[in-house]
This record gives C-alpha cells, sequence and structure tokens, in this order.
C-alpha cells in the first residue's frame, strides 16, 4: 500500500502453468471430451500476455477481449491425459484513493441494470436490514456522493458478511439476496453482493476474477469492480477486505476499496458470461471460469470427475 501510494503503481511479472484432465475413474478410452482452460485476458491490470507452452496444442483460443477467455480443446481421448498451459502476464496494480476523490455531479449510467439470476434487484435488496442499515434508501438518502454510496456498500459488505465456504454456485437461485439475508458468503458471493447494491444505488459495477498468484500459492478468487467519474474504473475486493477487518487492519481495509495488489491472474471480466466456443453442456461454474470446465460426451463434469492444477512458475518483480 505504501509503495503504491507513492509510485503510483507496483508490477510483477507473473508465469503459471495450469492444467485441467478427467479423473482416471471416470475415463473410458474413445471418450469425447471439450475442455475449456482459463487463460489471462487483456484489461488495465494485466498486459503483455505471451501463450509460451501448451501440452497439446488447443483447437482454438479466445481472443485476450473474451469475456471469459479459455483456451479450448475437443477430441477423442484413446488415452487419458492433462490439457494445460504455460503462460506469462505483467500484472500492474495502480493506486486510488477514491475517498480523496471529487465525483462530477453527473454519473454514468453503463453497468447499472440488473444481470439475471445473481444480480438481481430483489425486494428484499431493496428492503431495511435489522437495525443497522437500509440496503438502498439509508445509502441514497443520507448522501449524493456515488464515492460515500460506494464505500457504505464497501463497509456492509466487509464488516457483515462473514466469510463462508458455499456450494457450488449452480444450486444456488440467487447468491446475492441469500448473501444479504444470511450475511455469509465466499469471495465471489461477496463481490457479486457489492455489484448489485452498486447498481441498485445507480453505481456501475462489474465483475472480475481468476486467481490470485503469489509467489507460494496460486488459488480462485473473485472480485468486483466500480465505476466513479472522472477516475473511472476502480476495485473493490471485498473478501480480502473482510479479511482485513477479522484481522483488525483498517489501513490495508481500506486499500481494497479502489485498490488491488499484483498477485492476480485476471481470466473472467464478466459473470455469467458464455465460452467462445460455448459450453454445450451445464458448466460446473455457471458464474465464473477460474480451473477449467470439462464435458465428456456432451455431459458436464464436476467435483471429484475431474483434476485441475495451477502452479506459480515465476514470480518476479519489475
Amino acid at each position: 500500500h505504501r509503495r503504491m501510494r507513492e509510485n503510483g503503481k507496483i508490477a510483477n511479472r507473473i508465469r503459471i502453468r495450469a492444467s485441467v484432465r478427467v479423473k482416471d475413474e471416470v475415463f473410458t478410452p474413445g471418450m469425447f471430451v471439450r475442455v475449456h482452460l482459463p487463460l489471462p485476458a487483456a484489461c488495465p491490470a494485466q498486459s503483455n500476455i505471451t501463450l509460451d507452452s501448451f501440452t497439446v496444442q488447443p483447437t482454438y483460443i479466445a481472443p485476450e477481449t473474451a469475456p471469459q477467455r479459455t483456451a479450448y480443446w475437443e477430441t477423442d481421448l484413446a488415452e487419458n491425459c492433462r490439457f494445460g498451459a504455460q503462460y506469462s502476464y505483467r500484472s500492474t496494480a495502480h493506486y486510488a484513493a477514491p475517498l480523496e476523490l471529487h465525483a462530477d455531479p453527473v454519473q454514468p449510467d453503463f453497468d447499472t441494470a440488473e444481470q439475471l439470476p445473481h444480480i438481481a434487484f430483489t425486494p428484499y435488496m431493496n428492503a431495511v436490514t435489522g437495525q443497522n442499515l437500509s440496503l438502498v434508501s439509508d445509502v441514497k438518502g443520507t448522501t449524493t456522493d456515488p464515492v460515500q454510496k460506494a464505500k457504505r456498500i464497501y463497509d456492509f459488505v466487509t464488516l457483515n458478511v462473514h466469510y463462508h465456504f458455499q456450494p457450488m454456485y449452480f444450486v444456488h437461485e440467487n447468491i446475492t439476496d441469500n448473501c444479504a439475508r444470511s450475511r455469509r458468503g465466499d469471495c465471489g458471493v461477496m463481490a457479486a453482493t457489492f455489484i448489485t447494491l452498486c447498481r441498485i444505488a445507480g453505481i456501475p459495477a462489474k465483475w472480475q476474477s481468476g486467481m490470485v498468484a503469489r509467489p507460494e500459492t496460486a488459488g480462485c478468487h473473485d472480485w468486483a469492480m466500480f465505476y466513479i467519474a472522472p477516475k473511472g474504473w476502480m476495485y473493490a475486493d471485498c473478501s480480502a477486505g473482510a479479511s482485513m477487518a477479522r484481522a483488525g487492519n483498517e489501513k490495508m481495509r481500506l486499500h481494497y476499496f479502489g485498490n488491488l495488489d499484483t498477485d492476480r491472474m485476471v481470466a473472467n471480466s464478466d459473470i455469467c458470461a458464455p465460452f467462445d466456443p460455448p459450453m454445450c453442456a451445464f458448466r460446473a461454474d455457471p458464474c465464473d471460469n477460474q480451473v477449467g470446465e470439462m464435458e465428456v460426451d456432451g455431459v458436464g463434469l464436476y467435483g471429484q470427475q475431474v483434476e485441475t492444477t495451477h502452479e506459480i512458475v515465476k514470480h518476479q518483480e519489475v
């Protein structure tokens, strides 16, 4: 946080090796598989992307601008094999200070609509909850400043929602309404709840996800973006903010309102977006794609039917 504030940005060069395969106990010789493995996508925080190698040459590689970018394979499997890629990119974290921003009197209205089934303006998401906060009317009624609206929504999520692992998203009718009611959720649930509440309050907000890519480990992660003119798009990592709140670190909780870090791999820029080419079967995760999706003979696989890996090969400050 200190170095980002002093220098305006920090950057790392990251190389990741990732793969997906059918579990041996599921494999049958001759099965026809379709595979979608996440790849880094072009975005303001991610540049200089190179696809270094593949275990098997893909049938198709989606463009860097795809909303959920993947390498795609389709083939008959005589023997079980791993579908993998090694890729590199530059991850840049630009510093933002939204609480020091003087917002324009007129704000844009893009990315403020419902996006069913999860970005839904349900009666409950518009209602007063408990004794503390009216999720919309209190935020709207006490300030006209969009920065303060977004900050109060961020506070609501990071200070009231407890991190809790969730069932796979396809079993949820609406992850955001459930989060506001139960005050429990994982990183994706928190991100989607923040997005929904921002859109209800008239603040453009959207999804971003992929992986956390630290020197020692890589893992799935989701976060949000919100837009305030004249600054533009900024970040809100509610899960990281809630973690900082639990640790009693208010400075870093506030860091993740506006900022991220360089330990990211962005593959998805939209929630519930189709692949290119689209997946024919039901997806294990209909919201996004962090570790890969497979279908066998037209049936989507999930859970213990697939094996995924992701390994940090290089993580170097630049």
